[in-house]
Parts: C-alpha cells; structure tokens; sequence
C-alpha cells in the first residue's frame, strides 16, 4: 500500500479566489494539484487519500496550511515542492513529512489550527485590556452558537457550534493590533466574526450584553492570517520559516516594511511554531 505524506504550503491570499478548488476560478489548492499531477505525482489515488488542514476564503493568506495525500511511487516530497513552487505564483512549499499512516487526513488528525488578524488600532473603541477580557470570556463558551444569530440556526446541526477555543491573544504593535486565535476546529468564518464582534465591543458592558447588541456580520478577509496546522508528526522544514514569513505578508498591501520586518510582529505570528 502507498504510503501517506503531507506538505507544509505557505501562500499570499490576495491573488487566490480561495484555497479550495473552485471550476473556473483560479484556486491555490487547483494550482497545487495541477503542478502535481503535470509531473506524475498526482493521480486518481492519490486525490482519494487527499485532504486539507484548513479552507481559507478568497483573500486569506497562510504560512503553515497542509496538504495530505499519497504521491505517486517514486515522487519525492522534494520534487513536489520544487513544482508547485516554480508553477504556483506567490505558493512556498516549505515542509513535508513521508510514511505517515495509510488512514491520516489531515483535516480529521489536526490538532489544532491558529489564525492571526492584523487590524488598525482605530477600529476598535475598548481598551486592550478590556478586548483581552472579552477573549478569555469567549474562550470558556461551550457553543460558538450566539455568533451566529443572524443565521438560520435550525439548519445547522446542534454539535456544530460546539468548538473549542484553546488559546487568544490580542497584541499591540505600533498602530496596528494582532489578534490571535487557536481553535481545534472553526465554524464558518468565524475568526472575522469574532473580529467584528470585537471591533464593536463596548467595554462598559459586559461581554453577554455586548454579544446581545452585537449586529453580526464578518471582518474583511484580506488581514487574516492562516498561521499553523498542527499534527501529532513534525515536518522536515525545506527553508527558515522567518524567511517564509517575511516573504508572504511583505506582499501584502496592509503590511508596511516597518510592521513586517519587526520583531514583535515576527514573534506574534511565529508563536505557533515554537517548540
């Protein structure tokens, strides 16, 4: 039996329509399979062992999005990245683990995924300290539920909410704030929901009143970050990962030299990839 191998993908959102494949539209994930399937290391079977740690909208950028499958025979995880790299424009393959389990998918064996928002300070009307408050209070719901109320909730399975969030942070830099967000799994875009619920927060009231009042609705897509799939087996990488990371959000429009090439801002969206 053919084994498993994954492919640690970094990728700048903006000129993607998504990462998932979409017919007529220009995908990362299309481009992804193409440049595989163009140098035989992609076939039928491998697209039935394939699978992803994360599907990111139109515009949303990744530094440590994986991909699952079996490779062709006689493909190395070095000859797939050096495809996809050459015939992906603004896609680094920058990591890969072989002979891993013949049942993993990476969407069903994460262990975590982490998104980073990078936002304008002016947004927000609540101190730090308070939108911190408002995190942790979000961190203890056993249901993602409330932020959904302008769905049709009865359409939605009653387990679907039930998500835990692991970890949230929310730091300063210069006039720009990195909100960072780390979940087992997400609902439906619900990162730039919670963005919006946050944009509006009014620290005068508490965070049931303010998620109450809130009116709903998602942040842009453009700032967020998809920064790690986490799996229980640790990947080779290929190239420094503060090199992969400078080159991803230096390219794009929101991210000045100053904020990118910072130390803050590198350690912030780093942080998921410490030891």
């Amino acid at each position: 039996m053919r084994s498993i191998s994954y492919l640690t993908i970094a990728y700048q959102g903006l000129r993607y329509h998504g990462f998932q494949t979409q017919p007529g539209f220009e995908t990362v994930e299309n481009c992804i399979i193409s440049s595989l399937r163009r140098i035989g290391c992609f076939d039928d079977f491998s697209m039935n062992t394939y699978s992803h740690g994360g599907r990111t909208d139109r515009g949303v950028s990744a530094l440590g999005q994986i991909i699952s499958f079996s490779p062709v025979n006689g493909c190395s995880p070095e000859q797939a990245a050096v495809a996809i790299n050459k015939q992906c424009p603004e896609v680094i393959v920058w990591g890969y683990r072989e002979d891993l389990p013949p049942q993993f998918k990476v969407r069903y064996w994460a262990l975590w995924r982490e998104y980073i928002y990078i936002d304008e300070i002016s947004r927000y009307k609540s101190s730090i300290e308070s939108l911190q408050k408002a995190l942790g209070w979000v961190k203890n719901m056993r249901s993602l539920a409330p932020f959904y109320k302008d769905f049709k909730l009865e359409s939605f399975s009653p387990w679907y909410f039930s998500r835990r969030i692991l970890d949230a942070e929310i730091k300063r830099i210069g006039e720009k704030l990195a909100i960072r967000i780390r979940g087992e799994s997400f609902t439906y875009h619900f990162v730039r929901r919670l963005i919006s619920f946050l944009r509006a927060y009014d620290e005068n009231s508490s965070p049931e009143e303010n998620l109450r009042n809130w009116r709903g609705g998602q942040a842009e897509p453009e700032r967020l970050i998809l920064s790690r799939v986490m799996t229980p087996y640790a990947h080779r990488a290929l190239a420094h990962i503060e090199k992969v990371a400078t080159g991803i959000v230096s390219s794009l429009p929101w991210c000045p030299f100053s904020l990118c090439s910072s130390r803050i801002f590198l350690e912030i969206l780093l942080r998921s990839w410490d030891p």
